[in-house]
């Protein structure tokens, strides 16, 4: 019976780690101030027109259960900017264990100023978990596996956000999970693997005017999981012409990498980001690629509320 448990147990931990590095559940993004409503609803029609926006995340690349991550999320404004709707899909997987989640984003903004906005948003939507054991390779015969080789759970969880901006200068805080959902069988109540676990995130960025063709754009975002160790990440991206980004980026303790991104028009934008994991795992891969791209439809007349620097 302790076997059995064992198993399903490491099954689990597996999983949460590889959601997320220092075992956070959530997917992890080097991108995300390229799509920040991942993480905090209030961002949603933010940027003053309809926008689409995917990114594709291989961590880990040379694992043989490399996670791979997939979002898309379409969200606009309404009412004169007023209120922000939208929706967000994201996939999940490593190895025989993914989730999918759907999410329906709401934000509602108020002027502080002609050139500044807090915005207040929720989130409310699906996670759907599903353990797929049939494709495993085992030593031994295990029953539990042959009686349950596929299960799965729809999870409902709610989310809250907060978003002030200004031309230059951002700060959010939001919690996208504020259920704490059972993940586990009825035979393994083991808490530490049971749960989805609320993740805070703290963000700040701030873009400065270097020379009339150069800007300085860094960020920090703080992180927060219950049982599992604080993490902050530090990027620094050069704007130049308005039109190429590129900058580093340094998550303490995991990982440091680098991204670029290019505004194709006044429309499209795409970017990759590499990163290179600098704990003892980094042997064993040969680092993380991710592609992002956003389009923006404006109606014609509108105004953008400011350049989109964030």
């Amino acid at each position: 019976m302790i076997v059995k448990y064992l198993k399903h147990i490491i099954l689990w931990g597996l999983m949460l780690v590889g959601l997320g590095a220092f075992a956070q559940q959530d997917p992890m993004f080097t991108q995300y101030m390229n799509n920040p409503v991942l993480i905090n609803p209030a961002y949603t029609g933010s940027q003053g027109a309809l926008n689409i926006n995917g990114i594709f995340r291989k961590q880990w690349a040379g694992f043989e259960w490399q996670p791979t991550t997939t979002s898309i999320s379409i969200n606009s404004p309404f009412l004169d900017y007023r209120i922000g709707a939208g929706f967000t899909f994201l996939h999940d997987n490593i190895g025989p264990l993914s989730q999918t989640g759907i999410y329906l984003d709401y934000a509602y903004s108020i002027d502080f100023s002609p050139t500044s906005r807090l915005s207040l948003g929720i989130k409310a939507g699906f996670n759907f978990f599903q353990k797929d054991l049939q494709g495993l390779i085992t030593f031994e015969d295990d029953a539990w596996v042959n009686l349950y080789p596929n299960t799965s759970k729809m999870l409902f969880n709610t989310g809250i956000g907060a978003f002030y901006y200004n031309e230059t200068t951002f700060v959010g805080f939001s919690v996208p999970k504020l259920v704490r959902n059972s993940l586990s069988d009825k035979e393994n109540t083991y808490e530490f693997v049971g749960r989805e676990e609320r993740h805070i995130f703290l963000t700040a960025g701030r873009v400065f005017d270097v020379n009339p063709i150069l800007k300085l754009k860094p960020t920090v975002m703080l992180r927060m999981v219950n049982s599992a160790p604080f993490s902050a990440e530090v990027t620094a991206t050069m704007i130049f012409y308005e039109q190429f980004w590129g900058g580093l980026m340094y998550r303490y303790g995991d990982s440091f990498g680098a991204h670029l991104r290019l505004q194709v028009n006044a429309d499209l934008q795409i970017g990759y980001s590499y990163d290179l994991n600098n704990s003892r795992i980094r042997k064993h891969n040969s680092g993380t690629h991710e592609i992002f791209i956003s389009y923006t439809i404006s109606k014609e007349g509108r105004r953008i509320l400011s350049p989109r620097y964030f």
